[in-house]
């Protein structure tokens, strides 16, 4: 399967320091199977998806092409994770703690990626790091701006997973 990650960071990233299909480790033991630069087309398309699609309504507004606002919003984002959690951790007994896909494995996502979401983030502004993070993340870093701050969105890249 397919999906993107996103080189979102609270700076400015240089052209150079974009995340690219070289960037993240690939291959064998690593952990995407393959990463692929996209055009500008699909850039955006997946630009506009993520804002108006995926991350918590309201939460963030594209204010140009590359460049996202935070409009707060994290206290309500945790309100509802943490009432996600404790809904998935009632599901839970000692008949289903031990399937494989059972109550403790949906859980275990959920924690990871309370989204729902195959993007993935990858918030280092040098390009020094080999993996980026599930919405978990993402989000966490999030809850801890303030409302209007500015992000900006670097390389966006394709991987399979």
């Amino acid at each position: 399967m397919h999906s993107k990650i996103f080189q979102i960071t609270e700076t400015k990233v240089a052209k150079d320091n974009y995340l690219n299909e070289n960037t993240l480790e690939q291959g064998d033991g690593n952990y995407y199977d393959y990463c692929s630069e996209i055009d500008d087309n699909e850039r955006k398309l997946h630009i506009t998806n993520l804002v108006d699609n995926i991350l918590p309504k309201g939460m963030f507004v594209l204010v140009e092409a590359d460049v996202i606002r935070y409009n707060g919003g994290a206290d309500k984002w945790k309100e509802e994770f943490v009432a996600g959690i404790n809904e998935m951790a009632k599901a839970i007994t000692t008949d289903n703690c031990t399937l494989w896909v059972g109550a403790v494995y949906q859980l275990e996502k959920y924690l990871k990626n309370p989204l729902n979401t195959g993007y993935q983030f990858y918030m280092d502004e040098q390009g020094c790091s080999y993996h980026a993070e599930q919405s978990y993340e993402f989000l966490r870093t999030v809850s801890q701006l303030e409302p209007g701050t500015l992000l900006y969105i670097g390389g966006v890249i394709d991987y399979n997973f």
